[in-house]
């Protein structure tokens, strides 16, 4: 089975730290995970946001959140509403469940060759 990678740190330098699905199946690693993305530490790939909005869902991001300190709104929709931005931008839309640019190119090529 291929590991796909869902998150990276730069940090300790010079390799990073690579995160992947065991690394990130507990909620207080996606705390540590969050808390070094607010500090512009760590990274989320499409792949990583798409992992998280399955296994955690709206509400569970939204506690990790509340833990992490990360983003901060006045209500959950505001947070909500950041959370899903912050994904998109990243390349994974949790609303359409779509991927953006290089992913929608091998969906589209696997469909056009069926």
């Amino acid at each position: 089975m291929t590991n796909i990678l869902l998150a990276w740190n730069p940090l300790p330098f010079p390799q990073g730290t690579n995160a992947y699905a065991a690394d990130l199946a507990d909620t207080a690693s996606v705390v540590q995970l969050f808390k070094e993305v607010s500090r512009f530490r760590a990274h989320v790939t499409p792949e990583g946001w798409r992992f998280l909005w399955t296994r955690y869902g709206t509400d569970g991001l939204l506690e990790i959140n509340r833990q992490a300190g990360w983003i901060d709104g006045d209500n959950d929709r505001d947070i909500l509403e950041q959370l899903i931005s912050r994904s998109t931008i990243a390349g994974y839309n949790p609303v359409s469940e779509k991927f953006r640019g290089y992913f929608e190119r091998i969906e589209t090529q696997s469909l056009i060759a069926n």
